[in-house]
């Protein structure tokens, strides 16, 4: 069995696994974890892969009920075997299953089980590092900075109601890469907005298509964070177009560094200055998927009301209509289009979502999945859309 440790927005991390992978059979599910049956072997890849899990391991074992001595024998014999570094360095993370009372209950002796552990790795003649956090779970920075996935191991417990599983982490999510493809490119503009590149890849993992060389056009382009996400994943033709000049700029600049910083080898890249509606008039191949963030609107510093949010629909709508038939054209006849639209947070502190369906359909699409992407304190959200062609 494989366990995914989800990431802050679960609804979406699991469509994007399911996308990933296809048919699986679900064992359990929690808000953190995803356990499924299934024969993947290479999760490393499978986790670069993936933007929305932060870890995935495989399961080793599996107690009816908590046993500290059972756990560590366990464990003790798996870190034992780790290869490369004399020193053994482990740690302990606990996640909730299905059981919150037995999980809080193993979280608090979880310290005690690194303990047991630890007495018996000494007795291999190793010497032995227990790397502990904060919290009862491990981040993948400390996983990652205290190199455990090559010198001893993570080990979880998952808490299900009628038994503790325990795992092994096999990789977790590189936050130094997010983190530097976020803030290390060398045109960001915060007025614009812009999509966050977790969110970027999983739009194109939600296609269900897979990206190694296939095409990807993003008509909103911005600063081409799609797109770079799109090079990264092996895409072949690279397809932006945004009706601002220092947009399409923006991107050929974030374009070249990433060739560059990521050692990259050329992609059929192209780029034009044009509204998504006309598009078609200067790119007439087809593309596999189309993956971007609409102008979402202006700013916001309240909450909507009724009578405003009735008026963003209407200024916007014609907008988003246009657009849609515009870039039907482009789309292969079982390509897929992934978009994410506003949704504004209303006074009562609900979201107020498009009528999507009915824009979508009216355009010749079919909207096969919808997902809303939201984090505290936003008032204007991303509400994500997986439309495919009509038939």
């Amino acid at each position: 069995m494989i366990y995914f440790i989800l990431g802050a927005q679960p609804d979406l991390s699991k469509a994007e696994i399911q996308a990933v992978l296809g048919d699986f059979r679900i064992v359990n599910e929690s808000e953190s974890v995803l356990l499924i049956d299934s024969e993947e072997k290479n999760l490393g890849r499978l986790q670069d892969r993936l933007a929305g899990v932060v870890k995935v391991g495989h399961i080793i074992g599996e107690l009816t009920e908590y046993d500290e001595r059972g756990a560590a024998e366990l464990i003790a014999a798996s870190a034992s075997a780790a290869m490369g570094k004399n020193k053994i360095s482990y740690g302990l993370s606990v996640y909730d299953l299905g059981a919150g009372s037995a999980t809080r209950e193993i979280e608090q002796a979880s310290d005690s089980l690194g303990g047991e552990i630890k007495k018996l790795l000494k007795e291999m003649g190793r010497p032995v590092r227990y790397v502990t956090g904060k919290e009862p779970r491990l981040s993948s920075a400390i996983v990652e900075t205290n190199g455990l996935l090559s010198s001893g191991g993570e080990y979880v417990l998952l808490v299900q109601n009628n038994s503790i599983l325990i795992g092994q982490t096999e990789a977790v999510q590189d936050f130094k890469a997010w983190s530097d493809r976020d803030y290390g490119r060398p045109a960001r503009d915060k007025r614009s907005g812009m999509l966050p590149p977790k969110l970027a890849r999983m739009m194109i993992n939600l296609s269900g298509i897979d990206p190694n060389g296939a095409s990807i056009l993003d008509p909103f382009c911005g600063s081409g964070t799609v797109l770079m996400e799109g090079a990264l994943m092996g895409a072949a033709t690279l397809i932006g177009s945004d009706i601002s000049e220092k947009a399409v700029s923006d991107t050929q600049t974030n374009m070249a560094w990433l060739m560059k910083r990521f050692d990259l080898h050329a992609h059929d890249l192209q780029l034009f200055t044009s509204p998504a509606a006309e598009l078609s008039t200067h790119y007439q191949n087809h593309v596999d998927m189309v993956v971007t963030e609409v102008y979402l609107g202006p700013q916001r510093t309240s909450p909507v009301d009724t009578h405003d949010a009735t008026m963003f629909e209407k200024k916007m709508l014609p907008l988003y209509e246009e657009s849609l038939a515009g870039l039907k054209p482009l789309l292969k006849s079982d390509g897929v289009a992934v978009i994410a639209f506003p949704a504004l947070k209303q006074k009562d502190g609900a979201w107020h979502r498009l009528p999507l369906n009915k824009i979508v359909s009216a355009k010749g699409y079919q909207l096969k999945n919808q997902f809303l992407y939201a984090r505290s304190g936003q008032l204007v959200a991303r509400d994500i859309v997986v439309l495919t062609c009509s038939p």
